[in-house]
């Protein structure tokens, strides 16, 4: 989904369930980017009500979005990382609406022929000063047939190189590459892994942090065997596949 400078994304099984995986928002302002962005994208597609939101990490640009969509679509659960529930209430604004519950390393569950895993979920124990929130990203995989999807929210090399180190299956024919683009993220060994044939940049038009970065953009054309998509750019990129044959569009395809 296009909701500027964060991450949003929208999964609809082969049998209209749906779920998200993070919801944009704004770190400034009081734009709602839930009520005004992702509850007209989900509505367009005839989504109703969510199974679930699963959050990479509690920044307001991945997490603040929870908030809109909860006073308009009904949603089952919240699943969060591990910083902690206050800091995610803090994000999509205290509701108490909504069960929440943290991610799970290494475990797994299938909607409708979807399978849905949970390759990292670092808590406090895995981590080793300076964290930002960053550091928390979840990382989830999402696989229907011969195709999957992998989500690092804004992971950082360090811990890119740790999945790397316990061989974690990292291999996704679409990369939601990490951290928008930036340099912090998205290094050669987990590139090398993940092997994607598509890969995508959430990120903000004219973003004062100059995400994507050359050098990154460069990298992943190294790596990238189709095509790189750009919502600053293409506007929201949508896959739709049937577990063997993949068709992609883009906001200008319509």
């Amino acid at each position: 989904m296009d909701v500027g400078q964060g991450d949003a994304a929208l999964i609809i099984t082969p049998n209209g369930r749906a779920f998200m995986i993070d919801t944009g928002g704004t770190r400034k302002g009081s734009y709602d980017i839930g009520a005004r962005v992702d509850v007209p994208y989900l509505l367009h597609y005839g989504v109703r009500k969510l199974d679930f939101i699963m959050l990479t990490h509690a920044h307001d640009d991945h997490a603040k979005g929870v908030g809109g969509i909860l006073g308009k679509i009904p949603v089952g659960t919240v699943l969060i990382g591990h910083e902690g529930l206050a800091e995610y209430q803090k994000a999509f604004g205290g509701s108490q609406l909504v069960v929440c519950a943290p991610l799970q390393e290494d475990t797994e569950m299938t909607v409708d022929g979807v399978k849905i895993q949970i390759l990292y979920a670092p808590i406090n124990g895995n981590l080793a000063g300076g964290m930002t929130g960053n550091e928390f990203s979840n990382v989830i995989k999402i696989s229907y047939g011969m195709h999957s999807f992998l989500f690092t929210g804004d992971l950082t090399a360090e811990h890119e190189q740790r999945l790397v180190q316990q061989g974690k299956d990292l291999h996704s024919t679409v990369l939601k590459v990490g951290h928008h683009g930036s340099n912090t993220s998205s290094s050669e060994a987990f590139l090398q892994m993940v092997n994607p044939s598509w890969c995508v940049i959430s990120v903000g038009y004219g973003n004062s942090f100059g995400h994507p970065h050359k050098e990154i953009e460069k990298r992943l054309k190294q790596y990238t065997s189709q095509y790189i998509y750009r919502t600053d750019r293409d506007g929201a990129v949508v896959f739709r596949t049937d577990g063997k044959r993949m068709r992609m569009e883009t906001a200008g395809d319509h």
